[in-house]
């Protein structure tokens, strides 16, 4: 099935207040319900199924930051591991989504942004040409495990969805509305604020702005490039 951005742009109910000024055209081969499926990159299984880079993020974005020498791989307890919900995505990506808390059907499913509001997301994503885990790595505010995640990966740029996970990556203590619409900086890095997804399901009124916010990442990112 072939979905034109004005297709997409529907879906979030941002037409007919927004057009489109040129059709993308994103080919969905692989369905999305594969984001169910747990990532690789940081919820390892065993030893024997994984690069020794995936090795190294999810200890050390686990365990870190500790001064003290990691334990030994091939004897780790890996099902402890599993009770963290971990990021997801390309441990290499430009892109760096980060929301706040983990929700019920994140936890369910062992993987961040799932449910309605993971759903609404992958729409977003779309409408800018990004997909996941394709060049986008989706995590959580969760200190210093975010910290060790970000040193690892090294993104062009983050964006931050949700007012009170702003603030704290920030800094801030002034409201989403005012963080909007430029760019910050977290550790060299350049960030861009928008609303959380789950926020954009009650409040729908605000999905023009986070249409607005997505094309400003878009645009930081060309210029990054």
């Amino acid at each position: 099935m072939i979905f034109t951005r004005e297709d997409l742009l529907r879906e979030l109910e941002l037409l007919p207040v927004w057009r489109a000024n040129s059709a993308l055209e994103v080919s969905l081969k692989a369905p999305l319900e594969a984001k169910q499926e747990k990532a690789h990159s940081t919820k390892v299984h065993s030893t024997a199924e994984s690069t020794p880079k995936e090795l190294m993020f999810a200890v050390e974005t686990v365990l870190a930051p500790q001064e003290s020498a990691l334990p030994d791989v091939a004897n780790m307890d890996w099902v402890a591991l599993e009770q963290f919900v971990h990021g997801s995505g390309d441990i290499n990506a430009d892109w760096v989504f980060v929301g706040d808390a983990s929700s019920i059907d994140d936890e369910e499913i062992g993987q961040l942004f799932m449910g309605d509001a993971g759903a609404l997301l992958d729409k977003m994503l779309l409408a800018i040409q990004l997909q996941r885990s394709k060049n986008v790595y989706l995590t959580h505010l969760a200190l210093p495990y975010f910290n060790r995640q970000m040193a690892l990966i090294q993104p062009k740029l983050i964006v931050v969805l949700g007012e009170q996970v702003s603030q704290r990556l920030l800094g801030s203590n002034e409201p989403l509305d005012a963080l909007r619409g430029k760019v910050h900086e977290f550790q060299g890095t350049a960030v861009v604020v928008s609303y959380a997804p789950s926020h954009l399901l009650e409040h729908t009124q605000d999905k023009a702005k986070a249409w607005a916010d997505l094309c400003l990442a878009r645009s930081t990112m060309e210029n990054l490039k």
